[in-house]
């Protein structure tokens, strides 16, 4: 089969063309240009358009054009809309930006069918948000804000301060005072370089705005770089007085220098709390960057940048204020959350207010020695357990007494281990052999609070309203047992 030989090329100049439609215009019929006939001389298999550019020139719109060399035939619309007369079109050469073309649909629509690169042109709708600059700041933004104030899933992936930098600072259990010592300084240094980082990153991200040359960069961007550089500057000089003298001079050290014996340095008392952090029975609350620890002699609170120390002897608590959440993240139940203000009777020591959660709120009062007081306008709701604790109690009062023969010698709850066990499973809702219960022949080896605890987990926390009408079989020989069942030891 022998190959179509290619037409020969058919130039027509543009006075000629619309010279033709005005000729069929007056007529008495207007006639649309061919576009095919306008690019390629109205060969339908024609050699490609010429190299270089054409601007159509619309009443009301100006926008250059190129054409590129294509091979084939070019996808034209064969019912262009037709122009009305007296609207002329002009083709001057005028060379366009490389990489830009527009499809051929010969009506006046403001950049209808642009596609150009956006080096050539202005960025249009969602430009902006697709520069390297736009999106690097946005992505630096959410590291440096999680990097400052770190939730879980930083803490999960090591990305702290604590964890980068662990061979340093050493173990907070070893040594809780020189590791804050030295952990509150690199904190402090390594999110002063925060502003610094980003700049060195934009020099990478928006490289055409050359960055590098301090000399040559906007007024704005040298005055960003000198504050990016006076911060470091300035966290360096605070390090560097804290680290004299051994860290005399960290805010720590002089608080716990108030509390020196007078032969003694702050030294001694930092001994004191890194014994007293080491033991397993402290009380320890919060998120990373505000927890509360309380030890048998000192109420501290542990932030970012500072670690605020009182003695328990010489405070004053107080409830300020309770908040109510109808959600918790962790529980998915009302949360409460309470505020104490801790104030030293020291006037030296500042003032300092601790967060936790009311269901803490009963172990936070057995740890301490000085009792908290509550504001008058504030009220404190107990956890569920602890309203079922203190509503099995008394109902365990009720009950009959159990005597214990005078041969057998009680020991201590084998739950906790702390106080002498009180209370002896006996059948006394119905007879013997009568009803769901069943009966105990174990010795009184609970007290009352850990054998509340024991039913209260037995329970749906969906459904406590059948609580107190349940049953639950006896944690050492699993018989099962109902609240009337339950005896106190005399």
């Amino acid at each position: 089969m022998r190959a179509r030989e290619p037409l020969p090329r058919v130039s027509v100049s543009p006075a000629g063309q619309w010279d033709r439609v005005q000729r069929r215009s007056k007529a008495g019929r207007v006639e649309e240009p061919n576009p095919r006939e306008n690019c390629r001389g109205g060969s339908r298999g024609g050699g490609g358009v010429e190299r270089g550019a054409q601007e159509l020139h619309f009443p009301k719109y100006s926008v250059g054009l190129h054409f590129p060399e294509r091979e084939g035939r070019d996808s034209v619309s064969q019912s262009a809309p037709r122009v009305p007369p007296g609207q002329g079109l002009s083709f001057p050469e005028r060379p366009a930006p490389p990489g830009a073309y527009r499809t051929w649909t010969l009506w006046p629509v403001r950049y209808a069918g642009w596609q150009a690169s956006p080096s050539q042109f202005p960025a249009g709708d969602g430009g902006a948000m697709d520069s390297p600059e736009v999106t690097f700041t946005l992505a630096y933004l959410v590291f440096a804000v999680c990097f400052v104030f770190t939730p879980t899933e930083f803490h999960s992936a090591g990305l702290t301060v604590q964890n980068l930098l662990s061979g340093w600072l050493g173990s907070e259990d070893a040594a809780f005072v020189p590791y804050h010592l030295r952990r509150t300084a690199a904190t402090l240094l390594c999110h002063s370089l925060l502003p610094l980082g980003y700049y060195v990153g934009m020099c990478f991200a928006a490289s055409e705005k050359q960055l590098y040359y301090p000399s040559q960069t906007p007024e704005t961007w040298r005055a960003f770089l000198l504050l990016a550089l006076m911060l470091p500057a300035i966290a360096c000089t605070l390090i560097y007085y804290w680290s004299r003298d051994h860290w005399a001079c960290h805010p720590l050290a002089r608080t716990l220098a108030l509390y020196a014996l007078p032969r003694s340095g702050w030294q001694a008392v930092a001994s004191s709390v890194n014994t007293e952090f080491r033991r397993i029975d402290k009380f320890a609350t919060g998120v990373p960057g505000a927890r509360v620890i309380v030890t048998d002699t000192w109420v501290m609170k542990v932030t970012t940048y500072r670690v605020h120390v009182a003695q328990q002897q010489d405070v004053r608590l107080t409830v300020t204020e309770a908040q109510q959440h109808e959600l918790s993240p962790d529980s998915h139940l009302p949360v409460q959350l309470l505020t104490i203000r801790v104030a030293s009777a020291n006037p030296a020591v500042p003032a300092f207010h601790i967060r936790l959660n009311s269901t803490e709120y009963g172990e936070l009062c057995e740890k301490l020695r000085a009792p908290i007081r509550s504001a008058a306008n504030v009220v404190i709701h107990q956890s569920l357990g602890d309203l079922f604790l203190e509503t099995f109690a008394s109902l365990v009062e009720v009950n009959p007494a159990y005597s214990v023969p005078s041969s057998q010698d009680l020991e201590a709850c084998i739950g906790c281990m702390q106080t002498q066990a009180s209370v002896k499973l006996v059948k006394t809702c119905q007879e013997v052999a009568v009803g769901e219960c069943q009966q105990c022949y174990c010795r009184p080896m609970w007290c009352l609070t850990c054998m509340g605890k024991w039913f209260a987990s037995r329970q749906d926390p969906q459904r406590p309203d059948t609580w107190l009408a349940s049953r639950v079989p006896c944690p050492t020989c699993r018989a099962r047992f109902c609240v009337l069942d339950v005896c106190a030891v005399r």
